[in-house]
């Protein structure tokens, strides 16, 4: 009996959360309400405030959710000992944008994160929650191109800090490109971008004996 009510208490949080999604991308997060959620889940008040203690809880739930995609991308990464870093990244993110445009799911979440949401007032926790994923992100970022140095694969045009920046901004910026209705698609053109980005950030190969 206690694992039929844990399992249905999920299956519930799971509904809300779905439905909090869809009032979210309709309403926008600021007019949106826990009442609308409550209605589009087909539960009652009482029901979502069991598992989401306000909006704000709700909305970081599906930031958590959003960005367990990253954090995995970013763990493989971070785990290559091989030695060439910026393949490894580049073979990454390539598969990683791929992954995004299949997953529909996905998609709706980060839209919502990152286009039906006034980060103000209430929502402010919220703001800075997506700065530290922002900070911890180019942090990994940077060990990688740290590494790439450290192997002589890096230009010396380009610092670690500088490249990890423009990188997560090129990221970012194809997000949202994608997520405004571009009929660029993130599999095609955003990885050809990435591909051609990290490729720009590549050293020299030394010249051969026989060419000099």
């Amino acid at each position: 009996m206690a694992r039929r009510t844990r399992q249905e208490a999920e299956q519930t949080q799971a509904v809300v959360l779905g439905a909090a999604i869809q009032v979210f991308l309709e309403r926008g997060v600021a007019r949106a309400t826990l009442e609308e959620v409550a209605r589009a889940a087909g539960v009652t008040r009482g029901a979502v405030y069991w598992h989401f203690r306000n909006k704000l809880d709700l909305f970081m739930a599906i930031d958590r959710r959003a960005r367990l995609f990253s954090d995995q991308v970013l763990a493989g990464v971070a785990a290559y000992d091989g030695p060439d870093p910026l393949a490894a990244l580049t073979r990454a993110l390539v598969a990683a944008l791929a992954l995004v445009e299949a997953d529909t799911e996905l998609r709706r979440m980060l839209t919502v994160l990152l286009l039906r949401c006034e980060y103000t007032g209430d929502m402010a926790p919220a703001l800075d929650r997506q700065r530290r994923s922002d900070e911890s992100m180019r942090a990994e970022f940077i060990r990688i191109f740290e590494r790439a140095a450290a192997a002589g694969t890096l230009a010396q045009a380009w610092r670690p800090e500088a490249a990890a920046l423009a990188l997560h901004a090129l990221l970012v910026g194809l997000l949202h490109i994608w997520l405004h209705g571009s009929e660029a698609r993130l599999a095609v053109e955003g990885a050809e971008t990435v591909r051609s980005f990290l490729a720009s950030l590549r050293a020299a190969p030394l010249a051969t004996e026989s060419a000099r």
